[in-house]
């Protein structure tokens, strides 16, 4: 478990939009993914299985039907019962937020190997 009191004021912010961020802890290898009120903190290789399972139907799962309040994708958790819902913008704005993270990093890897 990842301790959440250490200092979120030393994020660095990879990518940001309207609804959240993704940003990566200066004093530990983690990274912040914020969307809405929720808060995921990942490892680099959470991040990227994370990115992965949005593209998998049996993870992320897109509803015939929206829900009352019109989501229609819907994001299994390891918790029984436990999902989260998302629309079509809020998806799109997912997923952008962690292709901007990853090519952020990948940047960042290219440049170390020339230093």
């Amino acid at each position: 478990m990842h301790d959440a009191s250490h200092s979120h004021s030393s994020l660095r912010i990879l990518s940001q939009s309207k609804n959240g961020y993704i940003g990566q802890c200066s004093c530990c290898d983690h990274y912040n993914f914020v969307f809405g009120n929720v808060l995921f903190i990942f490892s680099e290789d959470g991040l990227s299985g994370f990115h992965a399972m949005l593209y998998d139907k049996h993870q992320f799962q897109s509803l015939d039907t929206a829900l009352p309040h019109g989501r229609n994708h819907l994001l299994r958790s390891p918790i029984p019962n436990f999902m989260l819902s998302f629309n079509d913008d809020e998806v799109e704005e997912i997923k952008n937020l962690l292709q901007e993270t990853l090519l952020a990093l990948e940047i960042d890897r290219i440049f170390s190997n020339h230093k």
